[in-house]
């Protein structure tokens, strides 16, 4: 595992170095990714995005954290907290990261990262995630960081073509 990966928030001048990360792995994340690869279509929309990122951020709705290889890098990866539903409380995670980091425990710290801020600094109760059965790599982030899965939600999920897919839920407790 790389314990080297350096985890902060979606910073306004990242738009370069993320729209060069979402073109570069557009193929891989359009399914999965379709809001965020919608909105990174050139560095100009991705400076757009970034900045309603910050501004939801402002007011507890979204949060985005960069990863980085090293201080003052390109964003290699990001972690996302969002759906948040502040009676229960909780929120939804999701994660990627660029197809050259991956299997180095990199996403694992970056997700531990984010669930502990969630818990720590927004006070929620249970983080979940919900996940495409045949994403291996993601279900074993999920595990490694203590999540469990609760069931499989029945076409809770629209892709980027249009296709409802059913997920995994998996959360993890306060």
């Amino acid at each position: 595992m790389n314990d080297s990966v350096i985890i902060e928030p979606i910073r306004k001048d990242d738009h370069k170095g993320l729209f060069r990360l979402i073109d570069k792995e557009r193929s891989r994340l359009s399914m999965y990714f379709p809001v965020t690869c919608a909105h990174c279509t050139d560095p100009d929309a991705t400076r757009h995005y970034i900045k309603e990122i910050l501004a939801r951020s402002a007011k507890r709705e979204f949060f985005c954290f960069a990863m980085r290889d090293y201080e003052g890098s390109d964003p290699i990866g990001l972690v996302f907290l969002k759906e948040f539903d502040w009676s229960i409380p909780k929120c939804e995670t999701a994660y990627f990261i660029s197809s050259i980091y991956e299997r180095r425990g990199m996403t694992t710290l970056g997700l531990i990262w984010a669930t502990d801020h969630a818990f720590t600094q927004l006070g929620m109760e249970k983080v979940y995630a919900r996940i495409a059965p045949d994403n291996i790599g993601s279900i074993q982030v999920v595990e490694n960081c203590g999540f469990q899965r609760e069931g499989l939600l029945r076409r809770d999920f629209r892709t980027s073509d249009g296709r409802l897919l059913d997920v995994y839920l998996y959360s993890c407790l306060r």
